[in-house]
């Protein structure tokens, strides 16, 4: 058996943006590169490359003459990023109904909802949103289309992120939110689509937190 080995570049980018999705590295945190450079052992330029490599994800950016940071949070981002989910959900499940793909986005959400509410009491804030997440994203899955699928991938780790900083998933919020799941959930056994599509306007229709 023949062993693959993973670039520098690929295995930096990997340890850089574990660290920014578990907040080792903050939401709008400058990154230095020599220390990185110092506490990795390696040369500045695969980590450039790996930098350059989370810049196309849109989890950092360049700061004319100041260098990399993770991307800030903002209410703008935040906005931009709701509207981008439910514009996703919104067009992911009129294609799955017309694909007549319902049971299996029913299948897929009573599992999501059957895991959120198996870790809502006691359970870390990260690690609750990644699970709460899965119901949203099953409507992207049931589609079984690679390239929506891509188009949600691509906005996944920055909606966790903007999600986590913003507090929407402490305990106290959990049970009102896994509500809303339940009642979508029902919608779409019922067939009651215009009720799925208010349900979901209704819920990434929110003010973020301070």
């Amino acid at each position: 058996m023949d062993l693959v080995r993973i670039p520098i570049k690929d295995q930096l980018y990997g340890i850089i943006k574990n660290r920014i999705l578990t907040g080792e590295i903050a939401l709008g945190e400058r990154i230095n590169i020599l220390t990185l450079s110092r506490e990795l052992n390696v040369s500045n330029t695969p980590i450039r490359e790996a930098l350059s490599m989370l810049e196309r994800d849109g989890l950092i950016e360049i700061i004319p003459n100041a260098g990399y940071r993770v991307l800030p949070f903002s209410n703008e981002l935040f906005f931009k990023i709701e509207q981008s989910v439910k514009a996703l959900l919104y067009g992911s499940y009129s294609l799955a109904v017309d694909l007549g793909k319902t049971d299996l986005l029913i299948s897929l959400l009573e599992e999501a909802l059957e895991a959120q509410l198996s870790v809502y009491k006691n359970c870390e804030q990260h690690e609750y949103v990644r699970v709460s997440m899965q119901f949203d994203k099953s409507f992207v899955s049931c589609t079984e289309n690679d390239y929506l699928k891509k188009m949600y991938g691509e906005i996944e780790d920055i909606f966790y992120l903007v999600v986590v900083y913003d507090h929407s998933f402490l305990e106290a919020e959990r049970l009102p939110i896994i509500e809303e799941h339940r009642q979508m959930l029902d919608a779409v056994k019922k067939g009651d689509h215009n009720r799925v599509l208010s349900l979901i306007k209704e819920h990434y229709r929110r003010m973020p937190n301070s």
